[in-house]
């Protein structure tokens, strides 16, 4: 029988995205799938009449049997969820995963090796009061892409950038033994599927987005059973997503962030893996 689902880009997205949604739409065909693009400026959703609801251009529209959000929306994903629609990735992973302050929190104290990290209100922090050494990254608890990260080697520089950036909720690190190098780890449900080396010689993030090259990289037995311990962690299964780490000295892994709508440019461009293909045969096996 043909499953029907709905493809959630904000319009932003899916202009920069164009060739990622066409890839969704025919792997979804091959596999029976009546996928449908909805942007997310014409949808609208709330509560009316008491009963909650959800518009696409002033119309409802006959319920798919799931939702791929590829938005960080958890107010919306949650409100599908109500409507007893699946979602891909869950409410509770957007809201989790979409906030590093959050993420941060939620893995602390399950013995999963991570920065020291501050968790500040811009307008209701004291700088003097750092409770670890010098130099710092600063980062948007809700960016991507490696945009609204900052890096500062004094309070003097911290507090400058502090005026200067327009996030108001941020999170304060301390810079990691290996700047400049990550790995992302690809996950479709719980299981792993790749991981990439991202690496830059000129600055301490290593996004691919900014500049950074990218390879294969191969996980040894431990981290794996790191990242594992991760997805452990969440009820859920994930829908797709990549699981960030950077190096401690040894080489060890030591966590970082997990990207809900994670991009995998990198992925395609140095493997054959078919990422979308995987994830939609996921989402056909547990709707099954």
């Amino acid at each position: 029988m043909k499953k029907t689902g709905w493809l959630i880009y904000n319009r932003e997205s899916s202009i920069i995205n164009e060739g990622f949604i066409t890839w969704f739409i025919e792997e979804a065909t091959k596999l029976n799938i009546e996928l449908r693009l909805l942007i997310k400026e014409d949808l609208s959703y709330g509560v009316l009449n008491h009963k909650l609801f959800i518009f696409h251009k002033g119309v409802t529209l006959e319920k798919p049997d799931f939702v791929i959000s590829r938005n960080n929306d958890p107010l919306l994903s949650k409100q599908l969820e109500a409507l007893q629609i699946r979602v891909y990735n869950t409410a509770f992973t957007s809201d989790i995963c979409n906030h590093k302050g959050k993420t941060h929190q939620f893995l602390a104290n399950k013995d999963i090796p991570m920065l020291d990290t501050l968790f500040i209100n811009r307008d209701e922090f004291e700088p003097n009061y750092l409770p670890f050494p010098y130099p710092v990254v600063v980062k948007d608890v809700t960016g991507r892409g490696g945009n609204e990260v900052f890096a500062a080697t004094s309070v003097e520089e911290l507090e400058t950038l502090l005026r200067k950036v327009q996030a108001k909720e941020l999170i304060i690190q301390r810079m990691g033994d290996v700047p400049g190098r990550d790995v992302r780890v690809f996950v479709v449900g719980k299981t792993i599927i790749a991981a990439i080396l991202r690496y830059s010689d000129d600055d301490f993030r290593a996004n691919f987005s900014l500049g950074g090259k990218a390879r294969l990289y191969e996980l040894s037995r431990e981290q794996m059973a790191l990242v594992h311990k991760v997805l452990d962690q969440f009820e859920d299964e994930f829908g797709f997503v990549g699981i960030d780490f950077l190096f401690a000295k040894d080489g060890s892994f030591i966590f970082n962030e997990i990207e809900d709508v994670a991009g995998s440019r990198t992925l395609y461009a140095h493997s054959n893996v078919n990422i979308v293909k995987l994830y939609l045969e996921h989402v056909l096996k547990s709707l099954a």
